[in-house]
């Protein structure tokens, strides 16, 4: 037990906000872009937040990830790219974007042992809980499982920053005392102080315009 919390123990840092933004067919869902555009945007997040997540629906969905306009993006602030991750290999398509960390969702993962692969080739990863009256995967290794229980398999891989719905958090939180990763919580800004106590480290969210005026 001692030896997964070692493996796990991220530097502690205090509570914040990131950004949550939808990409689809080349621009964000909420507001059209035009080429160029969204470097302006992001770095005019950059003067707010720390970090950005970019969940880019035509990599998740398609397989197709838009790289490009996620480099415009990462250039003007540090970015948390969900691209759809499948397989091992496919991280290193994440990482070329020169975002801070590829987030690997179970419901596109392909396996736990592509997990393994893919935190061999960079430990720059962040696991994320897809969870849909249970975890969502295709494999039965992940899918299904109690949260407590996957969680030590992929902190046992070196992972140490995972994203779960809100459903998940007093889970995840308990997980994160007995192995002691950093976690992020998908919720509402209005959720942060209430999450904060419960013990998450950032929330990842969609309704951040409150805090940078009319974005």
């Amino acid at each position: 037990m001692f030896y997964l919390a070692a493996l796990c123990m991220p530097d502690l840092v205090p509570m914040f906000v990131v950004p949550y933004v939808n990409l689809k067919n080349r621009t964000l869902t909420k507001r059209a872009y035009a080429r160029g555009e969204m470097s302006e945007f992001a770095s005019k997040l950059s003067d707010s937040f720390k970090m950005l997540y970019v969940a880019d629906e035509d990599g998740i969905t398609k397989n197709k990830p838009q790289l490009d306009i996620v480099g415009e993006i990462a250039e003007e602030i540090p970015t948390l790219y969900e691209g759809g991750v499948r397989f091992a290999n496919n991280v290193i398509d994440m990482l070329i974007t020169g975002a801070e960390k590829a987030v690997i969702g179970t419901a596109t993962l392909a396996s736990l042992d592509d997990l393994r692969g893919a935190f061999k080739l960079s430990d720059n990863i962040t696991f994320k809980v897809d969870y849909r009256d249970g975890i969502v995967s295709f494999d039965p290794a992940i899918a299904g499982r109690a949260f407590i229980d996957l969680s030590r398999d992929v902190c046992a891989v070196g992972i140490t920053d995972f994203i779960v719905p809100t459903s998940l958090a007093k889970e995840a939180v308990a997980a994160k005392r007995e192995l002691g990763f950093s976690l992020g919580v998908f919720a509402s800004v209005s959720e942060s102080s209430s999450l904060e106590t419960l013990g998450a480290d950032y929330i990842v969210s969609e309704d951040f315009g409150r805090l940078v005026g009319n974005e």
